[in-house]
Protein backbone atom coordinates (compact mmCIF):
# COMPACT_ATOMS: atom_id res chain seq x y z
CA UNK A 1 0.00 0.00 0.00
CA UNK A 2 2.62 2.56 -1.53
CA UNK A 3 -0.17 5.28 -1.51
CA UNK A 4 -0.72 5.04 1.99
CA UNK A 5 3.03 6.28 2.70
CA UNK A 6 2.99 8.78 -0.05
CA UNK A 7 0.05 10.43 1.10
CA UNK A 8 0.77 10.76 4.83
CA UNK A 9 4.66 11.94 3.82
CA UNK A 10 2.90 14.85 1.69
CA UNK A 11 0.69 15.94 4.17
CA UNK A 12 3.23 15.34 7.64
CA UNK A 13 5.91 17.09 5.28
CA UNK A 14 4.34 20.47 5.96
CA UNK A 15 4.18 19.31 9.80
CA UNK A 16 7.61 18.66 9.82
CA UNK A 17 8.92 21.22 7.75
CA UNK A 18 7.46 23.89 9.79
CA UNK A 19 8.58 23.05 12.91
CA UNK A 20 12.39 24.04 14.13
CA UNK A 21 13.16 20.64 15.40
CA UNK A 22 14.35 19.36 11.96
CA UNK A 23 15.72 20.27 8.66
CA UNK A 24 13.34 18.00 6.38
CA UNK A 25 10.96 15.07 7.72
CA UNK A 26 13.28 12.31 6.68
CA UNK A 27 16.00 13.97 9.23
CA UNK A 28 13.59 14.65 11.78
CA UNK A 29 12.59 10.10 11.36
CA UNK A 30 16.32 9.24 11.73
CA UNK A 31 17.27 11.19 14.75
CA UNK A 32 14.42 10.31 16.68
CA UNK A 33 13.35 7.18 15.65
CA UNK A 34 16.31 5.17 16.40
CA UNK A 35 16.32 6.24 20.49
CA UNK A 36 15.58 3.44 22.50
CA UNK A 37 12.08 3.98 24.12
CA UNK A 38 11.19 6.70 21.79
CA UNK A 39 7.87 6.36 19.50
CA UNK A 40 7.23 8.85 16.60
CA UNK A 41 3.68 9.20 15.97
CA UNK A 42 2.23 11.42 12.87
CA UNK A 43 -0.96 11.95 12.68
CA UNK A 44 -2.59 13.89 9.38
CA UNK A 45 -6.28 14.62 8.27
CA UNK A 46 -7.47 14.92 5.19
CA UNK A 47 -11.25 15.35 5.04
CA UNK A 48 -12.83 12.35 5.87
CA UNK A 49 -9.41 10.20 5.84
CA UNK A 50 -7.15 10.06 8.89
CA UNK A 51 -3.92 8.67 8.18
CA UNK A 52 -1.53 7.80 11.27
CA UNK A 53 2.18 6.82 10.61
CA UNK A 54 3.93 5.56 13.66
CA UNK A 55 7.79 4.43 13.77
CA UNK A 56 9.51 2.46 17.04
CA UNK A 57 12.62 0.83 17.09
CA UNK A 58 13.05 -3.00 17.16
CA UNK A 59 13.71 -2.92 20.78
CA UNK A 60 10.77 -1.61 21.74
CA UNK A 61 8.43 -3.63 19.78
CA UNK A 62 10.30 -7.22 20.12
CA UNK A 63 13.38 -6.85 21.79
CA UNK A 64 15.85 -7.11 19.10
CA UNK A 65 17.28 -4.78 16.17
CA UNK A 66 18.01 -7.32 13.85
CA UNK A 67 16.74 -10.18 11.37
CA UNK A 68 15.33 -13.26 13.63
CA UNK A 69 18.07 -15.71 14.53
CA UNK A 70 16.24 -17.91 16.57
CA UNK A 71 12.21 -19.65 16.78
CA UNK A 72 11.63 -17.71 19.71
CA UNK A 73 12.57 -14.33 18.18
CA UNK A 74 10.94 -15.06 14.87
CA UNK A 75 8.15 -15.51 16.71
CA UNK A 76 8.50 -12.34 18.91
CA UNK A 77 7.94 -11.09 15.20
CA UNK A 78 5.14 -12.36 14.13
CA UNK A 79 3.08 -11.63 17.60
CA UNK A 80 4.62 -7.79 16.92
CA UNK A 81 2.82 -7.79 13.53
CA UNK A 82 -0.49 -8.99 14.70
CA UNK A 83 -0.35 -6.50 17.66
CA UNK A 84 0.66 -3.87 15.38
CA UNK A 85 -2.16 -4.66 13.03
CA UNK A 86 -5.15 -4.70 15.52
CA UNK A 87 -4.94 -0.56 15.73
CA UNK A 88 -8.18 -0.61 18.08
CA UNK A 89 -6.92 -2.25 20.61
CA UNK A 90 -3.54 0.41 20.37
CA UNK A 91 -5.25 3.87 19.58
CA UNK A 92 -9.10 5.00 20.58
CA UNK A 93 -10.55 7.97 18.88
CA UNK A 94 -12.95 9.59 20.26
CA UNK A 95 -16.75 7.78 19.50
CA UNK A 96 -17.95 11.54 17.95
CA UNK A 97 -16.05 11.32 15.27
CA UNK A 98 -17.33 8.30 14.42
CA UNK A 99 -13.79 6.68 12.96
CA UNK A 100 -13.92 3.36 11.05
CA UNK A 101 -9.97 1.68 10.43
CA UNK A 102 -9.99 1.03 6.49
CA UNK A 103 -6.14 0.23 5.84
CA UNK A 104 -3.46 -1.28 7.84
CA UNK A 105 -0.09 -1.38 6.49
CA UNK A 106 3.15 -2.53 8.43
CA UNK A 107 6.80 -2.55 7.76
CA UNK A 108 9.92 -3.47 8.70
CA UNK A 109 13.61 -3.15 8.57
CA UNK A 110 15.47 -5.46 10.58
CA UNK A 111 15.88 -8.12 8.16
CA UNK A 112 17.27 -5.15 5.70
CA UNK A 113 19.62 -3.74 8.24
CA UNK A 114 21.04 -7.38 9.10
CA UNK A 115 21.30 -8.11 5.49
CA UNK A 116 23.69 -4.91 5.10
CA UNK A 117 25.79 -6.25 8.07
CA UNK A 118 26.35 -9.82 6.28
CA UNK A 119 27.29 -8.26 3.26
CA UNK A 120 29.78 -5.32 5.34
CA UNK A 121 31.24 -8.04 7.13
CA UNK A 122 32.06 -10.02 3.91
CA UNK A 123 33.68 -6.78 2.37
CA UNK A 124 35.58 -6.13 5.27
CA UNK A 125 35.75 -8.15 8.01
CA UNK A 126 37.29 -6.47 11.00
CA UNK A 127 37.26 -2.43 9.28
CA UNK A 128 35.33 -0.12 11.21
CA UNK A 129 33.69 -2.02 13.78
CA UNK A 130 32.00 0.38 15.69
CA UNK A 131 30.44 2.14 12.87
CA UNK A 132 28.94 -1.18 11.79
CA UNK A 133 27.26 -2.09 14.63
CA UNK A 134 25.48 1.65 14.48
CA UNK A 135 24.50 0.81 11.14
CA UNK A 136 23.11 -2.68 12.09
CA UNK A 137 21.13 -1.44 14.86
CA UNK A 138 19.03 0.83 13.24
CA UNK A 139 16.13 -1.87 12.46
CA UNK A 140 12.40 -0.43 13.17
CA UNK A 141 8.90 -1.38 12.63
CA UNK A 142 6.42 1.40 10.75
CA UNK A 143 2.63 0.83 10.74
CA UNK A 144 0.56 3.10 8.11
CA UNK A 145 -3.02 3.50 9.75
CA UNK A 146 -6.01 4.72 7.34
CA UNK A 147 -9.24 5.80 9.31
CA UNK A 148 -12.09 6.90 7.07
CA UNK A 149 -14.30 9.57 9.95
CA UNK A 150 -18.11 10.33 8.99
CA UNK A 151 -17.53 13.00 11.46
CA UNK A 152 -13.91 14.51 11.09
CA UNK A 153 -14.90 17.73 12.52
CA UNK A 154 -15.68 16.34 15.68
CA UNK A 155 -12.82 14.59 16.18
CA UNK A 156 -11.07 15.37 19.32
CA UNK A 157 -8.87 13.26 21.41
CA UNK A 158 -6.79 9.75 20.52
CA UNK A 159 -5.89 8.15 23.89
CA UNK A 160 -3.00 5.37 23.17
CA UNK A 161 -2.72 1.96 24.92
CA UNK A 162 0.59 1.42 23.21
CA UNK A 163 2.16 1.70 26.43
CA UNK A 164 1.19 -1.76 27.76
CA UNK A 165 1.21 -3.08 24.51
CA UNK A 166 4.49 -1.91 24.56
CA UNK A 167 5.89 -1.76 28.02
CA UNK A 168 9.66 -0.62 26.71
CA UNK A 169 8.13 2.91 25.10
CA UNK A 170 9.05 5.35 27.61
CA UNK A 171 7.17 8.05 25.24
CA UNK A 172 5.52 8.90 22.38
CA UNK A 173 6.39 12.01 20.18
CA UNK A 174 2.89 12.98 18.29
CA UNK A 175 2.48 15.61 15.52
CA UNK A 176 -0.47 16.18 13.74
CA UNK A 177 -1.85 18.06 11.14
CA UNK A 178 -5.48 18.21 11.20
CA UNK A 179 -8.78 20.94 10.46
CA UNK A 180 -8.03 21.76 14.09
CA UNK A 181 -4.85 22.97 13.34
CA UNK A 182 -1.21 21.24 14.06
CA UNK A 183 -0.15 20.40 17.13
CA UNK A 184 2.83 18.43 18.73
CA UNK A 185 2.63 16.45 21.69
CA UNK A 186 4.61 13.69 24.36
CA UNK A 187 2.78 10.70 25.50
CA UNK A 188 4.04 8.25 28.55
CA UNK A 189 2.72 5.54 30.61
CA UNK A 190 0.62 8.17 32.85
CA UNK A 191 0.01 10.77 30.25
CA UNK A 192 -1.51 8.44 27.24
CA UNK A 193 -4.25 11.16 26.10
CA UNK A 194 -3.62 13.02 22.99
CA UNK A 195 -6.09 16.23 22.14
CA UNK A 196 -6.15 17.68 18.71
Amino acid sequence: MPYMQTAISVLIAGLTLSTAQAASHEHFRQHDAHVHGHVELNIAQDGNQLLMEITAPGADIVGFEHAPKNEAQHQAMTQAQIQLKAAEQLFTLNTEAKCQLTKVNIEHSLKNANHKEDEHEHEHEHEHEHEHHDDSSHGEFTAYYDFQCQSPDKLSMLKTQWFTAFPSTEHISVNSLTDRGQKSAQLNNSHSVFHF
